[in-house]
């Protein structure tokens, strides 16, 4: 199996994964303060990358300290973490995940402005439309619109950052430690929201097999995720994040029972048509 194929299933699984813990946070969040779920993430996915590490003979290092690309990377993913959990409080869960798949023209837009890669006029109007289909799918001239959408837009710039310098970071740099840097995020992230909150709550037996899913998925999706970024080619992988809105529609619909109109729809096929084009466009030019 070649590494692209690889880090295809994995980023497939990994959506697959990160959607279920976004559900569990949406559920959580509704009887336990957003900070405290946030915490209780962060100890038990750090507590299972710590783990994993251990097993494998890996040791713990404070490289965000010294090496810029994990900074930048640390950096993308605080500001993925806050936005997206804050979202998950207020915002449609199906929502979510049509906007998050601004992402990968997100990072094509961003290669091209500080990193110097080539994109052309075509590839520019394809991002250009694609953002067009945000606004379809954010519809913010609607009745229904929402402030708080403007952190799922937050969520998805610092993913874009969080990808783009993840694959900068030196390959014997362990995936699980990155891993476990995120995990450290969510503790500090959530400590600062329930001190503005307020105090924890004791969660019952029910809400505790709901934070256990929640740690399991959330883990392993942003192990599967950061895997698959690092060991295929970006031009590759990325497009098949589009799977996440296909996961999140279906949790939206039939375990939360959110409605989507036509706009969306509609918005939604912009964003994708324009990501996998760019994607195609990519491809030629490399071959």
């Amino acid at each position: 199996m070649s590494a692209n194929l690889k880090s295809i299933i994995l980023m497939i699984i990994g959506m697959g994964c990160l959607t279920l813990c976004d559900l569990m946070i949406k559920i959580a969040s509704q009887t336990l303060p957003l900070g405290q779920v946030m915490i209780i993430f962060g100890v038990g996915s750090i507590m299972v990358f710590l783990g994993i590490m251990r097993i494998e003979g890996e040791s713990v290092r404070l490289s965000p300290f010294t090496n810029l690309a994990v900074v930048v990377r640390n950096i993308g993913d605080l500001i993925a973490i806050n936005g997206m959990c804050l979202a998950l409080v207020f915002v449609p869960i199906s929502i979510i995940g049509a906007v998050i798949q601004t992402v990968p023209l997100m990072v094509t837009a961003a290669a091209a402005l500080f990193l110097g890669e080539r994109v052309g006029t075509r590839r520019w109007l394809a991002i250009v439309i694609g953002f067009l289909g945000t606004l379809f799918i954010i519809q913010p001239g609607a009745a229904t619109f929402d402030i708080t959408m403007a952190f799922v837009l937050i969520a998805a710039v610092g993913m874009a950052l969080r990808d783009i310098t993840t694959k900068l970071v030196r390959d014997n740099f362990s995936t699980l430690l990155l891993s476990s840097y995120t995990s450290v995020l969510f503790i500090v992230s959530g400590s600062v929201l329930l001190i503005i909150s307020g105090g924890a709550i004791v969660p019952d037996l029910w809400m505790n097999a709901i934070l256990a899913a929640m740690i399991a998925s959330g883990s392993l999706g942003f192990f599967f995720t950061t895997k698959a970024v690092r060991l295929g080619d970006v031009s590759v992988v990325i497009p098949f994040r589009y799977t996440r809105l296909l996961f999140s529609v279906a949790a939206g619909i039939l375990i939360l029972g959110e409605q989507i109109n036509a706009m969306m729809l509609f918005g939604s096929a912009l964003t994708i048509l324009s990501g996998l084009y760019i994607w195609r466009r990519e491809i030629a030019i490399k071959n």
